[in-house]
């Protein structure tokens, strides 16, 4: 099962996740109504949407800074 729970967590809107990715809006309409959808997904789009995801919510490093 394919699994997306940032992008889709109410954060960004429907618009801004299908300009960034190029996926199309009704696509992405579909998969915040069913998280199911992405399982039916082409895997380009679905890379696509978990790039964004990775970019926008993965936990930010800084590797400069040092642990007390």
């Amino acid at each position: 099962m394919k699994h997306l729970s940032n992008l889709f967590s109410g954060k960004l809107t429907a618009y801004q996740i299908a300009t960034a990715t190029d996926v199309d809006i009704h696509i992405i309409e579909e998969l915040m109504e069913n998280a199911n959808a992405a399982d039916e997904l082409d895997e380009s789009s679905f890379n696509k949407l978990v790039q964004l995801e990775n970019e926008l919510f993965a936990p930010s490093v800084n590797k400069n800074e040092t642990s007390a």
